[in-house]
């Protein structure tokens, strides 16, 4: 039967599992490129029988397969994977009495972000320090001291009382060498969106960089090595790859 599929243009959800704490696939976000690219091996005899030379044989092997790609949302998933770390999730609290050093100009970073009713107060007790005259709140809710302020003498042991804001902390570079299952369900709006699967059945990823400043979005781009997975057996199966294109 004839093969009527065409031409690709090609948008859809790239998904991940991590095969050592597998709890299903879960999505990665929006995906701006995604490419699967095949590592050869060229060796060459040269021909020297006549002059001028030419190709006598060639044998070209395939060294490994690589996938490329760019996540575009920042999910704590996604930045983990991107430098080998972990991510937790941490409930809103209040913190009382942080002990600090108090500076003129400088900030001090909280334990947690997302501070809120900060107070500060001198170590050793009396009147807590006036915001907006001793000191400020940078955007993170981190007080920054005044020049003219409380602070001015310098090297002031202060402590901070405050609320902050539920968020996920990454921790980087303490997970490396972790395994993925990389699934992509694609549509090729060329043929009405009809799904093409390509599924990557063992993923190796290299750090990814991390760009967190400039005038456009930003992106994470991430390059990853498929590995062979010894279990998926059988005549004519892939250890590597596998491609569903939908008629």
């Amino acid at each position: 039967m004839a093969d009527l599929r065409g031409a690709y243009l090609g948008s859809g959800k790239m998904s991940v599992e991590d095969l050592d704490d597998p709890k299903g696939l879960i999505f990665v976000g929006n995906v701006s490129a995604l490419t699967y690219e095949a590592q050869t091996q060229e060796i060459e005899d040269q021909d020297y029988t006549t002059p001028g030379g030419g190709m006598d044989a060639s044998v070209v092997r395939v060294t490994g397969m690589n996938i490329n790609y760019t996540a575009k949302h920042f999910k704590k998933a996604n930045i983990a994977r991107a430098l080998y770390g972990s991510a937790v999730d941490v409930a809103a609290g209040t913190v009382t009495g942080e002990p600090h050093k108090a500076f003129p100009g400088s900030m001090v970073k909280l334990a947690y972000p997302g501070a809120t009713d900060v107070v500060v107060t001198p170590a050793g007790g009396g009147a807590a320090w006036v915001l907006d005259t001793d000191y400020t709140l940078s955007p993170a809710g981190y007080p920054v001291f005044t020049e003219g302020g409380a602070a001015a003498a310098g090297d002031i042991d202060v402590e901070v009382n405050y609320s902050y804001a539920k968020h996920a902390t990454i921790q980087a570079l303490v997970q490396s060498g972790k395994r993925f299952r990389v699934v992509f369900e694609g549509l090729n709006e060329a043929r009405s969106g009809k799904p093409m699967v390509i599924e990557a059945h063992r993923v190796n990823h290299s750090p990814a960089s991390l760009s967190v400043i400039g005038d456009e979005f930003q992106g994470m781009d991430f390059s990853a090595k498929i590995e062979k997975d010894a279990t998926k057996v059988g005549t004519g199966i892939s250890q590597y790859l596998m491609i569903q294109d939908v008629e």
